[in-house]
């Protein structure tokens, strides 16, 4: 794991993540859940086993899931459901636990469906028998003696039946304690004791026939076919409707309408249920057929790894035993010899695991031996960081690849990894430490960062006693994202950070969790707001004062970012009527401009023309009349109105320069002085001249220093003739020279400057009259 501020590979609070898992810095690994709820915990483990780990636990839950499906194939209870949602909560397992939670839940909801249906049928039921009983009753001609009779009738049926069951159960007795040779007389006394009891049970059914009407007795059957029907035991349920059947082919006759119609009834439930078993059969017999081409796959995958002598392919042939043994039944006839080669090959694979467990255990030896060898170079950089370094790039870059080293080295053994471990983070800490006091460049980096990321906390913690909850949820978000675009600290600085950070926004999730209601209404007020201005907009976007209309639509606009959200459901139908009174404004403001672009294209061309009038008075033989004129163009130039934008400095400068020239010649006929006189009659272009009025200003300073220093000379030459002749020398004497020396010098590059001034004016006028 990358502990370095630079890189950003991975978050900075988890070693590792995945979509199920996470493991903290401190080698935890948790399912993923909501940040609200507290994750669950699976267990400790260090990085170097992390592969392993979740390889084991994954394969756990292959076969939970494997076992939940095959449970909820068969006949389930509401208790069995129960029990295996006690077993999803309960377990250690990586893998969709969302997905099963449903098809427990979904199996839960229909068995709970049945139930309430089977006692609506068992509502109706008793009202069909009710009614069946008051029918009788007010057929039968002298009903209290019938009743008697019959409940007499039963009771003596009753006790005969018991006593032939008695009498059953001692000749079971008997014939446990007779000795073999009595076999066959006790088998024929056996089978005539049957025969008996079947033309017995046929005179109680007789009877019983006789006792009640053939409409109850078809009820009868009906009711219990509808009772079977419903059961998933194919094979009894297709017995007991076969002895039904036959049960109806032995009762009254009769021509009643209604036994027609409950016969027709028995015969679609009948129906119904051999569509439902024929289905099941289909389906079941699908699934082997899967199945089976699971396994051949599985099989065949199998033998790959062994054809290739892939023996370090550990993980996978776990995952491959697990998926075999989950995998359900197959057509008859066919998995026999599909478990044998499977078990061949997981012999011939397993022999070969052990030679490879004690090639794996020398190279996790080889590897401890590598990294501690990259540690103490580690550790060695980090002592020779003092306040003396200057080579820090190079220190960096020795570092960084020392960790990377570090990285591409394989496991260690499992009983030294976490010692291992701790000795690379105190190395990576005491680089970074040391770094940071002796590093100027460093410490200023990791503070900015610091900085940056404490403000962050700060607007979190503030956001505890934000009042308007809803626009402090959105606000939280974007805390968020700011945080992970900020660079990595040293990860003890990281840590400790984050945990503040993550502790204000947990509290405030909490606040959040626990206000929804204030929420809502807050969302609801800042959604009255936005209609507001709705309504504002709505009134705006029909003025034809466009500059106006443009700056309130953007306030509007500014405004609707700073009030709050609104319901969600609500958000984005707003968002349309708002831009869409937006977008009526600005449609109409672009059609009014387009408009306004065709008269300013016109505006153009008037300017143009009035541009050439004004250039051609700058030639004219009468310098003040031609003022006289340029004055009306220029009233006219500036009321012709506005340009296209991409033209308008252009323009603006074209119509400056030509007004130049037609002043400038005004003031050198007024001046009296012959060079003005001279350029103001040249026929020169208004860039050329503008180039010689510099050129010829340069020159006037230029000419007015070299006069200065003309005056200099003389000065001091002056000075020069109070000093009489001395063959001692003297020093005032030479300081005076020395200066009258410098000033001719400083007076000669004057003049050279304004001979090069010269050269250049005559040198534009020769070009500008070619």
């Amino acid at each position: 794991m990358d502990t370095t501020m630079e890189e950003n590979k991975e978050t900075s609070q988890h070693a590792y993540e995945d979509e199920y898992v996470i493991l903290t810095q401190n080698n935890e690994l948790f399912l993923k859940g909501d940040e609200q709820v507290d994750r669950k915990k699976l267990c400790e483990v260090s990085p170097d086993d992390l592969e392993d780990k979740i390889s084991e636990l994954k394969d756990a839950f292959s076969k939970l899931q494997a076992r939940i499906e095959e449970t909820l194939a068969g006949d389930v209870t509401l208790e069995d459901l129960t029990a295996l949602e006690d077993e999803i909560e309960n377990s250690e397992a990586i893998g969709d636990y969302n997905t099963l939670k449903k098809q427990v839940e979904e199996k839960k909801s229909d068995l709970t469906e049945k139930e309430t249906d089977a006692a609506s049928a068992e509502e109706e039921k008793g009202e069909e028998a009710n009614e069946a009983a008051e029918e009788e009753a007010d057929d039968e001609e002298s009903p209290a003696p019938e009743v008697s009779e019959t409940k007499t009738e039963e009771v003596e049926a009753q006790e005969e039946t018991e006593d032939e069951e008695v009498a059953e159960a001692a000749d079971e007795e008997t014939e446990v304690e007779v000795e073999p040779q009595q076999d066959e007389e006790d088998t024929a006394e056996e089978e005539a004791e049957e025969e008996q009891e079947v033309v017995d049970e046929d005179d109680a059914v007789e009877e019983s026939s006789d006792e009640e009407s053939p409409l109850d007795y078809y009820k009868e059957i009906v009711s219990k076919a509808q009772e079977l029907a419903k059961q998933n035991d194919w094979s009894y349920v297709s017995v007991e409707l076969d002895n039904l059947s036959h049960r109806w082919a032995e009762g009254p006759d009769t021509g009643d309408e209604q036994v027609k119609k409950l016969y027709k009834k028995f015969n679609d439930i009948v129906d119904d249920f051999e569509e439902r078993k024929e289905q099941h059969y289909a389906e079941l017999e699908k699934k082997k057929q899967e199945n089976l081409e699971t396994k051949k796959e599985l099989l065949e995958e199998f033998e790959g790894i062994v054809s290739n002598e892939t023996w370090t392919a550990t993980r996978r042939v776990s995952q491959m035993k697990g998926q075999w043994n989950s995998t359900g039944p197959l057509p008859n006839g066919k998995g026999e010899e599909l478990d044998e080669r499977f078990e061949e090959l997981l012999d011939t694979f397993n022999d070969h695991k052990v030679d490879r467990l004690v090639q794996k255990r020398q190279k996790e030896e080889d590897n401890l031996m590598l990294k501690l060898t990259v540690l103490e170079k580690m550790e060695n950089v980090a002592e020779s960081m003092t306040h003396e370094t200057e080579n820090w790039d190079e220190i960096e870059e020795r570092f960084e690849d020392l960790t990377k080293q570090w990285k591409k080295i394989g496991r260690v053994p499992k009983e030294k990894s976490n010692k291992v471990w701790d000795r690379y983070k105190s190395a990576q800490d005491e680089y970074y430490d040391r770094k940071y006091k002796y590093d100027p460049d460093h410490q200023s980096k990791v503070d900015k960062f610091t900085h940056k990321k404490e403000k962050i906390i700060e607007e979190a913690e503030a956001l505890l006693e934000e009042e308007d909850l809803a626009t402090a949820a959105r606000k939280i978000n974007k805390l968020h994202r700011r945080w992970k675009k900020v660079g990595n600290l040293p990860q003890r600085a990281e840590d400790k950070l984050w945990s503040r950070f993550k502790s204000a926004t947990d509290a405030f999730n909490e606040r959040k969790a626990n206000n929804q209601d204030k929420i809502s209404e807050q969302e609801e007020e800042h959604y009255q707001q936005k209609l507001e201005l709705i309504d504002k907009a709505n009134e705006v976007k029909h003025t034809d004062d466009f500059e106006k209309g443009h700056s309130q639509m953007q306030s509007f606009m500014d405004r609707w970012k700073k009030i709050g959200p609104v319901p969600r459901d609500k958000s984005e139908k707003i968002w349309k009527k708002f831009k869409g009174a937006m977008d009526e404004f600005y449609d109409r403001r672009r059609e009014h401009f387009k408009e306004v672009k065709e008269e300013r294209k016109e505006n153009l061309e008037k300017k143009k023309e009035i541009l050439e009038k004004l250039r051609e008075l700058g030639k004219h033989d009468d310098p003040i009349e031609a003022v006289d004129i340029a004055k009306g163009l220029q009233e006219e130039f500036k009321n012709v109105g506005y340009v296209p934008i991409k033209h308008k400095n252009k323009m603006w400068k074209e119509y400056r320069e030509a007004c130049d020239v037609i002043y400038d010649r005004m003031r050198a006929a007024k001046s009296g002085d012959k060079f003005d006189q001279e350029l103001a009659k040249a026929d020169l272009d208004p860039e050329d001249r503008s180039k010689i009025q510099k050129l010829r200003k340069e020159y006037s300073q230029v000419k007015k220093e070299a006069k200065q220093l003309e005056k200099e000379v003389l000065q001091y030459k002056e000075k020069k003739t109070y000093f009489k002749p001395s063959n001692g020398g003297n020093s005032l004497l030479d300081e005076v020279e020395n200066r009258i020396e410098e000033v001719e010098e400083k007076l000669e590059s004057k003049q050279e400057k304004m001979e090069s001034i010269t050269q250049k004016m005559d040198q534009i006028r020769e070009q500008s009259g070619d």
